[in-house]
């Protein structure tokens, strides 16, 4: 296998998982995190009860908040999982051709590029939750600390897919090297 195809076959790889799981998680999260905010918000005095007619308005509201908070996730997941994920797959690549070409050790290499694909996932989906969010924000009155604090747990969520996912990359590599 050539140098290039080794390296186009991981960018364009991590290029579509970045964006599935950017796509799937974002609007998942969102959708949580929408309804945990409502739910905190009606909660003022630490007791939450629905009468019976408040019910329909109840479910309405938290639907509409899931909608909402799918396309706010979508917003923040689209964009960054594909980014991150090309630059993942690039970055697989690298490794991939500097320390395991050709493969020897099937297991050693799935270890390897499971653990830097969550560390670097998780670092560069930070960044990029961070810089979505603080272009829509106002910049003077933005608190950077709160608002790198909120999306650590979306960062995280993403490194942890990355380990999961980076599966199908090593699987395609070791496929191509057994030819």
């Amino acid at each position: 296998m050539t140098t290039a195809r080794l390296w186009w076959g991981m960018t364009w790889r991590g290029g579509a998982l970045g964006l599935f799981a950017g796509t799937m998680l974002g609007t998942t999260y969102g959708a949580l995190f929408a309804n945990a905010l409502l739910l905190v918000g009606l909660d003022r005095n630490g007791l939450f009860v629905l009468t019976p007619n408040q019910i329909s308005g109840g479910l309405a509201a938290i639907l509409v908040m899931a909608l909402i908070g799918m396309v706010m996730g979508g917003l923040f997941g689209v964009p960054t999982g594909f980014i991150v994920g090309l630059l993942n797959g690039l970055f697989v690549g690298l490794i991939t051709r500097l320390f395991f070409y050709p493969l020897q050790n099937a297991r050693l290499y799935r270890w390897t590029i499971g653990i830097v694909s969550g560390l670097f996932v998780v670092l560069a989906s930070l960044g990029g939750f961070l810089a979505i969010a603080l272009f829509y924000a106002n910049a003077s009155r933005a608190n950077v600390p709160v608002i790198a604090a909120l999306l650590v747990i979306p960062a995280l969520i993403a490194g942890i897919a990355a380990v999961f996912l980076s599966r199908v990359i090593t699987r395609w590599y070791e496929k191509e090297s057994a030819k």
